[in-house]
C-alpha cells in the first residue's frame, strides 16, 4: 500500500508538489476502503441503493492513480475532491436528514485548502462553490424535514449514524498518520537531494580551484617562457658575439703570444659563460616538463668543492680573489651528484660575480648526525630584502650585473633551489653584518 501512495512522486517534483500528490493518493486509498467497507453491512440492512453507490463510485478513485501516475496532477486532485463532494451529497439526498451528513463537510473544507492554494485560483473558487452548495443542500433537508428516498430503519439509522461517525473519525486519524508519513518521506528526500547536491557543489569548486590553479600556473610559465626567450635571444647573443669578435680578431690579425693568450683567456671566458648559462636553461627546462628525480649517492664533498675551483680558477685570478677552504676531507653528504655540481658552480660563480677585486671568499662546513651545512661567504656588495624576497621564485628581473659588469640569466638560483628540494635540502641566503652575503645549503647526510 505504501507504494501506491507514492504513485506520481519523481525527484524532480518540488517538496510542496510532492506532499500533495501523496494526499490525493492517501484519500483515494481511504475512500475505497470506506466504500468496501460498507459494501457488506449496507446489503446485510436490506440498503442495497447505498451499496450501488459505493460500487459506482470506487471506480472513479482508481483514477486518481492513473492521472497522478501520468503527472496530470491538478486533473487528479479535481477529481478526488469531486467524487468525495458528489458522494457525500448523494448519501445525503438518499439518507434525508434522519442522517447526520454534517460531520463530512467540514473534513472537506480542510481537504480544499491542503489540495488546492493561489496557484490554482479556479479549481479553488470551484471547490469552495461546490461545498458551499453541498452544505447549503444538507442543511435544507436536516432542518426542514426531507424525508429519505430510501426506507430506513430505525437499527439502520443508529448503525449509519454510528458507522459515518467512526469513519469521519478514523479518516482524520489516517490522514494526520498520512502527513506525518509524507512528511518524513519528503524529508528525508530532500536531505539526500540536498546531500548529492551539496557533493556537487564541492565537486565544481574542488574543480574551480584546480582550473584556477592550472590556469595560474600556465599564466606564469607563458612569462617565463618569453623571459628565457629573452634571455636566450640578449643574453646568450652577447658572448657568442665575444667568441665571434675574439675568433675574427685570432685569424686576421697578426698577434704576439702574449696577445694569444689574453685572446684564448677571453675565449675560454666567454665560452664557459655560455656553457654555464645553457646548462642552466636546458636542465630547468627539463625539470619543468619532467619533473626532476635524483639519483643519491655518497659524495666527499671537500674533493667536489676542489675540483669546481680549479675549473675556474681564471675567474678568481681575473680578480684576484682569495679563497679560504675550511671544511673537512672526511666530510660525506647523500646527494645527486650531478645536481651537486649545478648548485655549487651557481652559487660559487654568483659569489665571485657580486666580490670586489682582491676580497675573499670564505666556504666552511659544520654538520650533525643528520645534516652537513655548507657555508659560502663573500665580501660583496650585499642583497636588499626586496631583492632576497625573489631569489628563489619565477621572477627574472632580479639579475644584476656583478663588480666588473658580468652579467647572468638569472635563473641560476631559482635551478639551484629546485634542485636542492629535490634532494631534501634547504638553502638560505643572509647579509654579512659589515659586508658580504652568506649562502647557507644543507645537505642531508
Amino acid at each position: 500500500m505504501f507504494e501506491l501512495l507514492k504513485i506520481g512522486i519523481t525527484e524532480n517534483v518540488k517538496s510542496v508538489e510532492a506532499k500533495r500528490i501523496y494526499f490525493v493518493n492517501a484519500l483515494a486509498v481511504l475512500c475505497i476502503a470506506a466504500s468496501i467497507f460498507m459494501i457488506i453491512p449496507y446489503i446485510i440492512y436490506d440498503l442495497h441503493v447505498l451499496a450501488w453507490v459505493c460500487i459506482l463510485f470506487s471506480p472513479i478513485y482508481l483514477l486518481c492513480f492513473n492521472f497522478n501516475s501520468r503527472r496530470k496532477y491538478t486533473i487528479a486532485r479535481a477529481i478526488i475532491f469531486s467524487t468525495m463532494t458528489a458522494n457525500v451529497l448523494t448519501l445525503s439526498i438518499l439518507l434525508g436528514n434522519k442522517i447526520n451528513m454534517a460531520t463530512f463537510y467540514l473534513p472537506l473544507i480542510i481537504i480544499i485548502f491542503l489540495l488546492f492554494d493561489k496557484e490554482y485560483k479556479n479549481a479553488l473558487i470551484s471547490s469552495i462553490v461546490l461545498v458551499t452548495i453541498s452544505s447549503i443542500i444538507t442543511f435544507m433537508m436536516h432542518h426542514y424535514n426531507f424525508d429519505a428516498l430510501i426506507r430506513l430503519k430505525p437499527d439502520s439509522i443508529v448503525f449509519i449514524n454510528t458507522t459515518y461517525n467512526i469513519i469521519s473519525l478514523m479518516g482524520t486519524v489516517f490522514l494526520s498518520y498520512i502527513f506525518v508519513i509524507s512528511s518524513d518521506v519528503i524529508v528525508k528526500y530532500l536531505f539526500q537531494r540536498n546531500k548529492s547536491l551539496l557533493i556537487e557543489r564541492n565537486e565544481l569548486y574542488e574543480s574551480t580551484i584546480q582550473l584556477n590553479k592550472t590556469t595560474k600556473e600556465q599564466e606564469e610559465l607563458n612569462i617565463l617562457k618569453s623571459k628565457l626567450i629573452s634571455i636566450i635571444s640578449h643574453d646568450v647573443r652577447q658572448p657568442v658575439n665575444n667568441l665571434l669578435s675574439v675568433s675574427e680578431v685570432m685569424i686576421h690579425s697578426a698577434l704576439s703570444h702574449e696577445e694569444m693568450v689574453q685572446l684564448g683567456l677571453r675565449l675560454k671566458e666567454s665560452s664557459l659563460h655560455v656553457y654555464q648559462m645553457l646548462e642552466n636553461l636546458l636542465t630547468w627546462s627539463y625539470s619543468q616538463m619532467n619533473g626532476l628525480h635524483p639519483m643519491p649517492e655518497s659524495i666527499l664533498i671537500f674533493e667536489e668543492i676542489k675540483s669546481e675551483i680549479q675549473k675556474i680558477h681564471e675567474s678568481l685570478e681575473k680578480k684576484q680573489l682569495k679563497i679560504n677552504l675550511e671544511i673537512d676531507a672526511k666530510a660525506i653528504i647523500y646527494f645527486d651528484k650531478v645536481m651537486f655540481q649545478i648548485i655549487f658552480r651557481n652559487i660559487f660563480n654568483n659569489a665571485i660575480k657580486f666580490s670586489p677585486p682582491s676580497s675573499t671568499i670564505k666556504l666552511y662546513a659544520t654538520s650533525d648526525e643528520h645534516s652537513l651545512k655548507l657555508y659560502i661567504e663573500d665580501e660583496g656588495i650585499g642583497i636588499t630584502d626586496d631583492l632576497k624576497a625573489k631569489l628563489f621564485v619565477n621572477d627574472l628581473s632580479k639579475s644584476r650585473y656583478g663588480t666588473l659588469n658580468e652579467k647572468g640569466a638569472g635563473i641560476g638560483l631559482l635551478l639551484c633551489k629546485e634542485l636542492i628540494d629535490a634532494n631534501k635540502g634547504c638553502i638560505e641566503v643572509n647579509n654579512k653584518q659589515k659586508r658580504g652575503t652568506i649562502f647557507i645549503i644543507t645537505f642531508p647526510h
